[in-house]
Order: structure tokens, then sequence, then C-alpha cells
């Protein structure tokens, strides 16, 4: 067994830097899962099978590291929020868990408990991370992902990993240093499972799905800059080689009956049979539900049928229920930037826009925009210029834009003010 001392690893003096001003690119996605495109990625893999993808030793250096890591145990010590954890295990990737379980860890513990063995799992380190919850939002944006998308981060000592599991969510791993060998099934036991499930031979229900000896495995080892995505309800296992440092970019589901809820809150808040309920009756209850509590049901249930078959063919209605799922997530420890001021700028000064920051739907006489603050609206006759906006790859001056409105129905003034929206919100960029 290879004896690592993770104090040296660990030890940078922990001195805080100044933080500096997150830059993305816009291309946080496709970097990702680089060599497949993304559309490649998000339609035949992304929660449909497992993916292993090899790359280059220093793909992932910006966006983390030991001394990154060290700063982040620093930062983390000043979080009261229980969604950042740490948790240790002292199990070694077994293909059958156990019954010892993971045990609670503070930073000071980190170095030690690595020394002597254990697994150490750092839940949602992006909320110690400044970079690491923008670019995971940036994930999040790029695969107009509904859910929660967040960071954890693991660190194994040789031999020590997780017992056979899945997760109820998507789970991405970024080998950062070391090496890791995977054992993982090619597909889910069971798809979008309600909840994460430990596989013990002899004691596993059937409620979990397919169990691993009915299922087709893999084996990888993973270097540095290497992926693996597994969608949720695969399978795995997983040891250290040496020594692990890895993150768990997740992605957490936001069930669908959620987002259709504000669909059906006002039609059943102003019908005063749903708000009611069922009929108080003295009919007896003896082997059938009471006729008239029967028939009221089936005519509520008809109503609901009718309401979901007007809302089905209204796509306004639609979009505005995906296009609020996008803006308002889950908590993940990350917040969007302040509103910014508005800077005095020369005719020349040129300015951006990241390629999937912005992103529009039209809904009745609207162009909804969605952004980190909520979403935006903007009249139709903007719409050429948002197009323009979101295709153009080079940089561009204020006029220029001005220059590309098709009619009258907007002045430059007009076209002024939707771009300091634009700008105020993060979308508009200067160079």
């Amino acid at each position: 067994m290879a004896i690592t001392d993770f104090r040296s690893l660990l030890d940078n003096e922990s001195s805080e830097e100044s933080l500096v001003p997150v830059t993305l690119t816009g291309h946080e996605l496709q970097e990702l899962v680089n060599p497949l495109s993304c559309e490649e990625f998000a339609n035949s893999h992304f929660a449909r099978t497992s993916l292993s993808l090899k790359g280059n030793a220093n793909k992932f250096d910006h966006i983390f590291n030991w001394k990154k890591l060290s700063q982040a145990l620093a930062r983390g010590q000043n979080i009261l929020d229980k969604r950042y954890n740490i948790k240790a295990s002292f199990t070694g990737g077994e293909d059958s868990g156990n019954s010892r379980q993971m045990i609670d860890a503070d930073h000071t513990q980190v170095a030690e408990l690595l020394n002597k063995g254990a697994t150490i799992c750092i839940t949602n380190i992006h909320m110690a991370d400044p970079f690491l919850a923008k670019w995971a939002q940036a994930i999040r944006t790029q695969l107009n992902f509904t859910g929660t998308v967040g960071i954890n981060c693991y660190v194994s000592p040789d031999g020590s990993g997780l017992p056979m599991h899945y997760d109820k969510r998507v789970a991405t791993t970024l080998q950062i240093a070391g090496k890791k060998r995977w054992k993982f099934s090619i597909e889910p036991a069971k798809a979008w499972p309600d909840s994460n499930e430990v596989y013990i031979e002899g004691e596993t229900t059937e409620d979990v799905g397919k169990l691993p000896p009915n299922m087709e495995f893999r084996e990888v080892e993973l270097h540095p800059g290497d992926l693996l995505c597994l969608p949720a309800g695969a399978w795995h296992s997983a040891r250290g080689i040496g020594f692990s440092l890895a993150l768990n970019l997740y992605f957490s589901p936001r069930n669908l009956f959620d987002q259709f809820i504000p669909l059906l809150h006002n039609f059943a808040a102003s019908n005063g049979n749903w708000r009611g309920g069922p009929p108080a009756t003295t009919e007896k209850a003896q082997g059938v539900m009471p006729p008239t509590v029967a028939a009221y049901m089936r005519e509520r249930l008809d109503e609901f049928h009718q309401k979901a078959l007007e809302i089905i063919n209204n796509a306004d209605v639609l979009a505005d229920s995906w296009l609020d799922s996008l803006v308002h997530a889950p908590y993940t420890g990350w917040q969007a930037d302040p509103l910014l001021p508005i800077p005095e700028v020369a005719m020349d000064q040129q300015f951006y826009v990241l390629n999937a920051s912005l992103r529009f739907i039209e809904i009745q006489d609207k162009l909804v925009v969605p952004c980190d603050q909520g979403v935006l609206k903007f009249p139709i006759s903007f719409g050429p210029i948002l197009q323009k906006l979101s295709c153009n790859l080079e940089n561009f001056t204020i006029p220029e834009v001005v220059s590309w409105r098709q009619d009258a129905s907007s002045t430059p003034n007009e076209i002024m003010n939707y771009l300091k929206v634009l700008y105020t919100n993060g979308i508009l960029k200067k160079v």
C-alpha cells in the first residue's frame, strides 16, 4: 500500500489570497466534455448512460488543485450552513457495502483522517470556493438544467473509497490529482431514484431496481484530466490508487410536478369546489366509498383533465413555467452578482456577450430573457438585435448594435436603455 503524507499536500500555509473576480468564458460545458460536442453530451449521454472520457493531464488545473482545497477548507471553518459538511469513511470501495457508516469530521481533522486511511467527502465545497460556485452555475445555465447543480470534493488515500452504491442524481467526476479505480454499471438500475442506495449482498431489496449481479459493468482507472459521468441510479464503487483528489459535479433534479403546480394553483384557488374538498355525508362507508363522495371526486378530476388540456395547448404558459424553473433553483450556496452600475463609455468602447448567457423566448407580446437575477422582458421589436447578440462571436460597439435595428419601431434611445438592462444584469460585458 502506498503511503501519502496528506499534511504536506494540504500545507499551503492556508494563506487566503485576495479573491480574484471570477472570469467565465461561456464555454465551460464544452471545455468539460471535450472531445464530445455539448449537443452529443446532452442528447446521447447525460442522465442516460455512463460516460468515461480521457483528458489532458492539465485539463482541470484552472478549476481546482491542492492549494485551492486548502484555501476552501480554511474558508469553510466560517460556514454555519449544514449543507456544507465534512464526512470520513473507512471503507475500501468494496463490491458489497457493510455496516460501517460515514462519520462527521471537522476541518482540523482532515489531514489526520486521510493519513489514517479514510476517504474524506466535503459536501458542497462550492460554498467555500467562489469560483466553483459560479462555474457550477455556468454549467447549469449552458445545459438549461432546471434542478440543482453543486460540487462535492473527495480525497482518498491508497485503497480507500466508497463501496457499491448509487446516487439519486447525476454524478460527474473530475479527476484532479492522483488516480482512482472505478467500477460502474453502464446504465441506471432505476431511472432517477428517490433516494441513494447502498448495495449489500443478500440484503438489498428489489425496490432499488436492478441489482449489480444482473447488470453490465465497466472498470476504468481515472487519471488527472479524466472525466466520468454516471446517470442517477448507476451502481458504482471506487478506490484511490496511491492517492486521489477529485470533484463531483452533481445534478439533482427538480421534480416536474413541482414545476407544474404553479400552472394549476390559480385554478384550484379560484374554485370553491377545490378549496372546500369533498362533501360531508352521512352515507354509510361499508365496503365502498360513499357514492356522493365518489361522484364529487370524479367531477373534480374531470375538471383537472380539462384544465390540463388547456395548458397543453398554451405554449406561453408552458414556457413561462419552464423559464421560472431555470432562474429559481433550490439553494446551492451560489449567489447572483449584484446589478452593475452603468459606466461612462466612449463611442469606440467594445462589448461582448458570453455566447451561452443570452437565452430568450417569445411569450405573448414580450421577449423573456432568463438571467441570474430572474427574468427580463423586452418588446418584440428588440428580437432581431437579441438574435444577433446571441449568435455574435465578435466584439462590438454600442453604435454598431444600434445600427442593427431593422425598423423604426424602436428608437436609438430605447435600444440604448435595453442594452443598459443587459449590462447591469451581467449579460453584456465590457472588453
